[in-house]
């Protein structure tokens, strides 16, 4: 498994790539969680950068680069074991 969290341009970061990785979700599924957050643009915006990778068929495509408090709003609504560590360590 990947470290969870990374540097990105001067900046603490993760991304939906690895979010689902941590939390044994398809990775289109978090595309869409993230995409469904009821939140400001504003909070978007300054939380969830739209980016992309190559997958193993070199096709490009999206991903998300989320900053802690992005990650923190998107995975308080998950459940699961790895969700529970995560809530009780905020």
């Amino acid at each position: 498994m990947k470290q969870l969290v990374f540097i990105e341009n001067g900046r603490l970061v993760t991304d939906s790539l690895r979010i689902a990785e941590t939390f044994s979700k398809q990775h289109f599924h978090v595309i869409r969680d993230i995409e469904s957050l009821e939140c400001s643009e504003g909070f978007r915006a300054s939380n969830f950068g739209l980016s992309s990778y190559r997958s193993v068929q070199n096709r490009k495509l999206p991903k998300y680069l989320i900053t802690q408090d992005g990650f923190a709003f998107l995975v308080m609504g998950y459940t699961g074991k790895e969700a529970a560590r995560f809530k009780e360590m905020v």
